[in-house]
């Protein structure tokens, strides 16, 4: 007995130390659906304090926004109250905007960051590889870096970049960390996902940081954090956001 447990030992052991790391993006997206397609969420819920920055770094304003979550595809966000008629949808690729109770917006979207933080563990990888690619990531490129003091894999480019667009995504967890994306006029925008917190099976980022060329424009603080089994369907449809609550 004593043999076997020393023998399974090793090859556990063994196991471990040479497991597959991946070579390209898509096989690095299949790993992170494999580690947590059963168990993660599907619905969230949070309170964000947004803190939005002026220019020269100081406090411009702050808002409270309230959002819900149903992955893959949809994000539900209300401005100041959960009842406000002024908001934002996202849903299967398009954004809505809405101000003063009546529609104002509505085009064709990829919300990168969803698909990163959320619906890359809930929907095929190859519509995340689809996704991804459509908004400027050249899904052929990865390589490996540090980041915060963890080995990380950065997609979208294939040695250290700061013109390029990417994602960086810790090795240990499999959860997106970092984006770095050309904006407008030379502009280098950069958001972190910070401080992650374990919840039902899944992982969620309480802090998000949006800096433009270094210096911060935003940032974001969840709190009331819930995961509840379902949500109402009318949250998410367009001709019902406005009504619709959770």
């Amino acid at each position: 007995m004593i043999i076997y447990l020393i023998v399974l030992s090793f090859v556990s052991s063994s196991f471990i130390l040479t497991k597959v790391e991946p070579d390209t993006p898509i096989e690095l997206i299949g790993q992170m659906v494999e580690r947590y397609e059963q168990e993660w969420y599907t619905h969230l819920t949070f309170d964000q304090k947004t803190t939005f920055y002026t220019a020269y770094g100081q406090i411009e304003r702050v808002q409270w926004w309230y959002e819900a979550l149903e992955a893959p595809g949809a994000l539900a966000i209300h401005f100041d109250e959960k009842n406000s008629g002024n908001g934002i949808l996202f849903n299967n690729g398009v954004q809505y905007g809405y101000a003063n109770g009546q529609i104002i917006q509505e085009i064709p979207r990829v919300h990168d960051l969803l698909v990163l933080g959320f619906d890359i563990y809930k929907q095929a990888p190859l519509k995340s590889v689809e996704q991804l690619r459509s908004v400027g990531y050249d899904m052929s490129k990865m390589y490996t870096d540090k980041w915060q003091g963890k080995a990380v894999w950065v997609v979208g480019v294939d040695a250290p970049s700061d013109s390029l667009a990417q994602f960086w995504i810790e090795q240990e967890r499999l959860l997106f960390v970092r984006s770095l994306k050309p904006g407008r006029a030379g502009t280098m925008q950069e958001v972190q996902f910070n401080k992650y917190e374990p919840i039902k099976g899944g992982w969620v980022a309480p802090q998000v940081i949006f800096n433009m060329n270094g210096q911060r424009m935003l940032y974001e603080e969840y709190f009331n954090i819930q995961v509840p089994v379902t949500l109402d369907l009318a949250i998410f449809n367009p001709a019902t956001f406005l009504e619709a609550s959770w």
